[in-house]
């Protein structure tokens, strides 16, 4: 094959998948693509959307990433909103960054349920013409499924810690000035 008809196929090929990410996993030619990468490393960085260890290396789709990127920011955006209603105060700070800590992780290493919901979110064209989703209750359904009980039991106690540090280092500073 000549390079000229390499770089058609490869244009047509990805022009394809820009229109419907969804349509990537069920692409031959894109798996046929992704096995002969991880092949050429000898390793395996992720033929599909089974993300695991090597999140940063299979994105290969450039406007899959780009919307992956948008929902994680999104959902970010989203969790700060909600911490910020609760009026925690001073722990407000801590409990957003312990929030987007945990959602990273599980967009990290998603369990099926949180996969298969990601994708459908990734498929949905209509999510994806701002900045920002702007679509809440999609977003909260996402953090319903992304943050469990525990992972509010973790998000709690960091704030209930820097409570309880903002609060001893008060009463030392009383002491000491009285």
């Amino acid at each position: 094959m000549s390079q000229q008809e390499n770089r058609d196929n490869h244009n047509t090929f990805s022009q394809e998948n820009l229109v419907n990410p969804i349509d990537l996993l069920s692409h031959e030619q894109w798996l046929q693509k992704a096995v002969e990468a991880e092949d050429k490393v000898g390793g395996n960085i992720g033929a599909g959307l089974d993300w695991g260890s090597a999140f940063g290396d299979l994105m290969l789709n450039f406007e899959l990433l780009g919307r992956l990127t948008t929902l994680r920011i999104s959902l970010n955006k989203e969790v700060r909103l909600l911490l910020n209603n609760w009026n925690l105060g001073t722990a407000t700070k801590v409990a957003v960054k312990t929030a987007r800590e945990k959602i990273l992780e599980k967009l990290r290493l998603p369990t099926a349920e949180v996969r298969e919901s990601i994708l459908a979110a990734l498929g949905k064209d209509e999510l994806y013409g701002e900045e920002f989703i702007s679509n809440r209750e999609i977003l909260r359904e996402l953090l319903e499924l992304l943050l469990k009980a525990e992972d509010w039991e973790s998000i709690a106690a960091v704030a209930a810690d820097s409570i309880k540090q903002q609060i001893i280092r008060q009463a030392v500073d009383e002491k000491m000035s009285a």
